[in-house]
Protein backbone atom coordinates (compact mmCIF):
# COMPACT_ATOMS: atom_id res chain seq x y z
CA UNK A 1 0.00 0.00 0.00
CA UNK A 2 1.28 3.24 -0.57
CA UNK A 3 1.91 6.11 2.53
CA UNK A 4 -0.97 8.24 3.22
CA UNK A 5 -0.44 12.07 3.17
CA UNK A 6 -0.46 15.14 0.79
CA UNK A 7 2.93 14.68 -1.08
CA UNK A 8 4.18 11.72 -2.58
CA UNK A 9 7.97 10.39 -1.65
CA UNK A 10 10.32 10.48 -4.42
CA UNK A 11 10.71 7.01 -4.61
CA UNK A 12 6.54 6.59 -5.32
CA UNK A 13 7.33 9.71 -8.19
CA UNK A 14 9.98 7.46 -10.05
CA UNK A 15 7.95 4.26 -9.51
CA UNK A 16 4.61 6.08 -10.90
CA UNK A 17 6.72 7.12 -14.05
CA UNK A 18 7.54 3.62 -15.14
CA UNK A 19 4.10 2.55 -14.28
CA UNK A 20 2.83 5.12 -16.50
CA UNK A 21 5.36 4.98 -19.21
CA UNK A 22 4.82 0.93 -19.24
CA UNK A 23 1.61 1.18 -19.63
CA UNK A 24 1.46 3.55 -22.47
CA UNK A 25 3.45 1.53 -24.12
CA UNK A 26 1.70 -1.43 -23.45
CA UNK A 27 -1.84 0.25 -25.17
CA UNK A 28 0.24 1.60 -28.36
CA UNK A 29 -1.58 -0.58 -30.56
CA UNK A 30 -5.25 0.54 -28.50
CA UNK A 31 -4.09 4.02 -29.43
CA UNK A 32 -3.36 3.24 -33.44
CA UNK A 33 -6.48 1.66 -33.37
CA UNK A 34 -8.26 4.56 -31.93
CA UNK A 35 -6.18 7.52 -33.95
CA UNK A 36 -7.39 5.10 -37.40
CA UNK A 37 -10.89 5.29 -36.30
CA UNK A 38 -11.17 8.67 -35.51
CA UNK A 39 -9.65 9.60 -39.40
CA UNK A 40 -11.74 7.25 -41.25
CA UNK A 41 -14.91 7.28 -39.58
CA UNK A 42 -16.54 10.85 -39.48
CA UNK A 43 -18.51 9.87 -36.55
CA UNK A 44 -15.71 9.56 -33.78
CA UNK A 45 -13.92 13.04 -35.23
CA UNK A 46 -14.89 14.02 -31.78
CA UNK A 47 -12.12 11.75 -30.36
CA UNK A 48 -9.46 14.05 -31.46
CA UNK A 49 -10.95 16.44 -28.81
CA UNK A 50 -11.16 14.30 -26.08
CA UNK A 51 -7.36 14.68 -24.82
CA UNK A 52 -6.97 18.10 -25.00
CA UNK A 53 -10.54 18.59 -23.50
CA UNK A 54 -9.88 16.18 -20.46
CA UNK A 55 -6.24 17.77 -20.16
CA UNK A 56 -7.97 20.80 -19.74
CA UNK A 57 -9.98 19.80 -16.92
CA UNK A 58 -7.48 17.61 -15.56
CA UNK A 59 -5.34 21.14 -15.41
CA UNK A 60 -7.86 23.18 -14.21
CA UNK A 61 -8.17 21.00 -11.09
CA UNK A 62 -4.95 20.07 -10.54
CA UNK A 63 -4.21 22.72 -7.60
CA UNK A 64 -7.13 21.14 -5.92
CA UNK A 65 -5.94 17.79 -6.50
CA UNK A 66 -2.55 18.36 -4.80
CA UNK A 67 -4.35 20.00 -1.81
CA UNK A 68 -6.18 16.29 -1.33
CA UNK A 69 -5.02 14.36 1.57
CA UNK A 70 -3.85 11.28 -0.08
CA UNK A 71 -5.65 7.98 0.68
CA UNK A 72 -4.75 5.13 -1.54
CA UNK A 73 -7.79 2.16 -1.90
CA UNK A 74 -5.69 -1.23 -2.79
CA UNK A 75 -9.48 -1.51 -3.98
CA UNK A 76 -8.09 0.32 -7.05
CA UNK A 77 -5.10 -2.13 -7.56
CA UNK A 78 -8.16 -4.27 -8.06
CA UNK A 79 -9.38 -2.48 -10.78
CA UNK A 80 -6.21 -1.97 -12.28
CA UNK A 81 -5.78 -5.77 -13.20
CA UNK A 82 -9.45 -5.91 -13.69
CA UNK A 83 -8.60 -3.46 -16.38
CA UNK A 84 -5.36 -4.97 -17.76
CA UNK A 85 -7.45 -8.42 -18.33
CA UNK A 86 -9.73 -6.66 -20.46
CA UNK A 87 -7.21 -5.04 -22.51
CA UNK A 88 -5.21 -8.88 -22.34
CA UNK A 89 -8.68 -10.44 -23.57
CA UNK A 90 -8.61 -7.60 -26.30
CA UNK A 91 -5.67 -8.48 -27.42
CA UNK A 92 -5.76 -12.42 -27.56
CA UNK A 93 -9.45 -12.25 -29.36
CA UNK A 94 -8.31 -9.37 -31.89
CA UNK A 95 -10.79 -6.96 -30.39
CA UNK A 96 -9.77 -3.60 -30.10
CA UNK A 97 -13.41 -2.37 -28.40
CA UNK A 98 -12.47 -4.06 -24.85
CA UNK A 99 -9.05 -2.91 -24.52
CA UNK A 100 -10.25 0.65 -25.97
CA UNK A 101 -12.91 0.61 -22.73
CA UNK A 102 -9.54 -0.88 -20.11
CA UNK A 103 -8.10 2.53 -20.65
CA UNK A 104 -11.01 4.27 -18.97
CA UNK A 105 -10.98 1.18 -16.37
CA UNK A 106 -7.03 1.24 -15.72
CA UNK A 107 -7.44 5.51 -15.01
CA UNK A 108 -9.82 4.61 -12.49
CA UNK A 109 -7.76 2.06 -11.16
CA UNK A 110 -4.52 4.53 -10.78
CA UNK A 111 -6.96 7.34 -9.18
CA UNK A 112 -8.30 4.99 -6.29
CA UNK A 113 -4.93 2.95 -6.07
CA UNK A 114 -2.29 6.08 -6.11
CA UNK A 115 -4.78 8.71 -4.61
CA UNK A 116 -7.89 7.14 -3.21
CA UNK A 117 -12.03 7.93 -3.60
CA UNK A 118 -11.26 11.77 -3.37
CA UNK A 119 -9.23 12.33 -6.80
CA UNK A 120 -11.71 10.01 -8.19
CA UNK A 121 -14.28 11.91 -7.60
CA UNK A 122 -12.79 15.25 -8.53
CA UNK A 123 -11.43 14.29 -11.57
CA UNK A 124 -14.82 12.33 -12.46
CA UNK A 125 -15.92 14.64 -15.46
CA UNK A 126 -12.48 14.50 -17.63
CA UNK A 127 -12.80 11.13 -16.92
CA UNK A 128 -15.98 10.19 -17.93
CA UNK A 129 -15.79 12.50 -20.63
CA UNK A 130 -12.84 9.89 -22.60
CA UNK A 131 -16.04 7.17 -23.09
CA UNK A 132 -16.41 9.82 -26.44
CA UNK A 133 -12.99 8.90 -27.55
CA UNK A 134 -13.91 5.44 -27.57
CA UNK A 135 -15.60 4.14 -30.97
CA UNK A 136 -19.21 2.68 -30.48
CA UNK A 137 -19.06 -1.45 -31.40
CA UNK A 138 -20.54 -2.20 -34.64
CA UNK A 139 -23.26 -4.39 -33.05
CA UNK A 140 -24.52 -1.33 -31.33
CA UNK A 141 -24.56 0.62 -33.73
CA UNK A 142 -26.69 -1.56 -35.94
CA UNK A 143 -28.72 -1.26 -33.51
CA UNK A 144 -29.13 2.37 -32.37
CA UNK A 145 -28.38 2.83 -36.46
CA UNK A 146 -31.15 1.56 -37.71
CA UNK A 147 -33.79 2.48 -35.60
CA UNK A 148 -32.32 6.07 -36.05
CA UNK A 149 -33.08 6.04 -39.90
CA UNK A 150 -36.44 4.97 -39.55
CA UNK A 151 -37.48 7.95 -37.38
CA UNK A 152 -35.73 10.62 -39.66
CA UNK A 153 -37.09 8.96 -43.10
CA UNK A 154 -40.67 8.81 -41.29
CA UNK A 155 -40.57 11.93 -39.94
CA UNK A 156 -38.88 13.58 -42.87
CA UNK A 157 -41.53 11.95 -45.20
CA UNK A 158 -44.57 13.03 -42.66
CA UNK A 159 -42.83 16.99 -43.24
CA UNK A 160 -42.18 17.11 -46.67
CA UNK A 161 -45.77 15.43 -47.32
CA UNK A 162 -47.30 19.02 -45.91
CA UNK A 163 -45.66 21.20 -48.79
CA UNK A 164 -45.66 18.56 -51.56
CA UNK A 165 -48.32 16.22 -52.49
CA UNK A 166 -46.44 13.62 -53.99
CA UNK A 167 -44.53 11.88 -51.50
CA UNK A 168 -43.99 7.97 -50.23
CA UNK A 169 -41.65 6.29 -48.44
CA UNK A 170 -40.85 2.32 -48.12
CA UNK A 171 -38.65 1.82 -45.35
CA UNK A 172 -36.03 4.10 -45.27
CA UNK A 173 -36.27 5.17 -48.60
CA UNK A 174 -38.23 8.60 -49.72
CA UNK A 175 -40.42 8.80 -53.09
CA UNK A 176 -40.57 12.84 -53.65
CA UNK A 177 -42.24 13.21 -57.08
CA UNK A 178 -40.40 10.36 -58.86
CA UNK A 179 -37.53 10.73 -56.93
CA UNK A 180 -36.43 8.61 -55.10
CA UNK A 181 -33.82 9.06 -52.03
CA UNK A 182 -32.27 6.89 -49.18
CA UNK A 183 -31.65 7.81 -45.60
CA UNK A 184 -28.25 6.11 -45.54
CA UNK A 185 -26.79 5.01 -42.30
CA UNK A 186 -24.27 8.01 -42.94
CA UNK A 187 -27.36 10.14 -42.71
CA UNK A 188 -28.87 8.31 -39.38
CA UNK A 189 -28.24 11.44 -37.57
CA UNK A 190 -25.86 9.19 -35.16
CA UNK A 191 -22.74 11.09 -35.63
CA UNK A 192 -24.17 14.05 -35.27
CA UNK A 193 -25.93 12.46 -31.98
CA UNK A 194 -22.62 11.86 -30.44
CA UNK A 195 -20.86 14.71 -31.57
CA UNK A 196 -23.44 17.16 -29.75
CA UNK A 197 -23.67 14.59 -27.03
CA UNK A 198 -20.28 15.32 -26.61
CA UNK A 199 -20.15 19.59 -26.88
CA UNK A 200 -23.50 19.45 -24.47
CA UNK A 201 -21.50 17.36 -21.31
CA UNK A 202 -19.15 20.09 -21.88
CA UNK A 203 -21.13 22.95 -21.83
CA UNK A 204 -23.54 21.81 -19.19
CA UNK A 205 -20.50 20.86 -16.67
CA UNK A 206 -19.51 24.80 -17.21
CA UNK A 207 -23.09 25.83 -16.64
CA UNK A 208 -23.95 27.58 -13.06
CA UNK A 209 -26.97 25.53 -13.21
CA UNK A 210 -27.59 23.17 -10.30
CA UNK A 211 -26.69 19.50 -10.43
CA UNK A 212 -30.20 18.25 -11.52
CA UNK A 213 -30.87 21.19 -14.51
CA UNK A 214 -27.35 20.03 -15.60
CA UNK A 215 -28.71 16.47 -16.60
CA UNK A 216 -31.46 18.52 -17.69
CA UNK A 217 -29.55 19.64 -20.19
CA UNK A 218 -27.57 17.05 -21.15
CA UNK A 219 -30.51 15.03 -21.70
CA UNK A 220 -32.11 17.71 -24.15
CA UNK A 221 -28.97 16.71 -26.54
CA UNK A 222 -30.76 13.74 -27.61
CA UNK A 223 -34.06 15.23 -28.65
CA UNK A 224 -31.90 18.08 -30.02
CA UNK A 225 -30.13 16.16 -32.39
CA UNK A 226 -32.37 14.23 -33.60
CA UNK A 227 -34.46 17.16 -34.52
CA UNK A 228 -31.92 18.43 -36.03
CA UNK A 229 -31.06 15.96 -38.18
CA UNK A 230 -35.17 15.32 -39.57
CA UNK A 231 -34.78 19.14 -39.97
CA UNK A 232 -31.50 18.73 -42.36
CA UNK A 233 -33.10 16.07 -44.41
CA UNK A 234 -36.32 17.39 -44.67
CA UNK A 235 -34.70 20.49 -46.01
CA UNK A 236 -32.41 18.32 -48.99
CA UNK A 237 -36.21 16.87 -50.03
CA UNK A 238 -37.79 20.59 -50.16
CA UNK A 239 -34.39 22.12 -51.86
CA UNK A 240 -33.95 19.00 -54.23
CA UNK A 241 -38.09 18.97 -55.22
CA UNK A 242 -38.62 23.02 -55.75
CA UNK A 243 -34.98 23.77 -56.76
CA UNK A 244 -32.29 21.91 -58.27
CA UNK A 245 -31.80 17.79 -57.06
CA UNK A 246 -28.27 17.24 -58.21
CA UNK A 247 -27.39 20.85 -56.38
CA UNK A 248 -29.40 19.36 -53.35
CA UNK A 249 -27.64 15.94 -53.40
CA UNK A 250 -24.41 17.20 -53.63
CA UNK A 251 -23.30 21.08 -52.68
CA UNK A 252 -26.04 21.56 -49.79
CA UNK A 253 -25.96 18.34 -48.53
CA UNK A 254 -21.93 18.85 -47.85
CA UNK A 255 -22.91 22.44 -46.06
CA UNK A 256 -26.14 20.83 -44.06
CA UNK A 257 -24.75 18.80 -41.41
CA UNK A 258 -22.34 21.78 -40.32
CA UNK A 259 -25.38 24.43 -40.35
CA UNK A 260 -27.50 22.59 -38.82
CA UNK A 261 -24.63 21.37 -36.17
CA UNK A 262 -24.57 25.12 -35.61
CA UNK A 263 -28.30 25.74 -34.82
CA UNK A 264 -28.27 23.06 -32.64
CA UNK A 265 -25.67 24.53 -30.45
CA UNK A 266 -27.53 27.65 -30.38
CA UNK A 267 -31.08 26.43 -29.63
CA UNK A 268 -29.24 24.27 -26.57
CA UNK A 269 -28.16 27.79 -25.55
CA UNK A 270 -31.57 29.04 -25.61
CA UNK A 271 -32.75 25.57 -23.34
CA UNK A 272 -29.55 26.74 -20.95
CA UNK A 273 -31.09 30.09 -20.70
CA UNK A 274 -34.41 28.80 -20.18
CA UNK A 275 -32.98 26.46 -17.58
CA UNK A 276 -31.13 29.41 -15.75
CA UNK A 277 -34.27 31.40 -15.95
CA UNK A 278 -36.63 28.97 -13.90
CA UNK A 279 -33.58 28.30 -11.56
CA UNK A 280 -33.67 31.95 -10.88
CA UNK A 281 -37.05 32.52 -10.38
CA UNK A 282 -37.22 29.54 -8.07
CA UNK A 283 -34.55 30.85 -6.02
CA UNK A 284 -36.67 34.48 -5.76
CA UNK A 285 -39.87 32.46 -4.16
Amino acid sequence: MLSKGKVASPRERYWLIAVVAAAVIMYLPTFRYLWGKWIEDSQYSLGFLVPFVCGYFVWKKWPEARSLERSPSAWGLLVIVLGLLLHLAGMLLDVSGPSSLSILIVVIGFCLYLHGKALLKLMAFPIAFMIFMIPIPGGLIDRVGLPMQLLASSATAKILGLFISDVSRAGIQINVAGYQFVVAPACSGLSSLVALVGVTAVFAYLTRLSPPLKWALFAFSLPVALAANIVRITSIGLLGYFWDWDKAMTIYHEFASPLLFLIAIVLLFAINGGLEWLSARRTTR
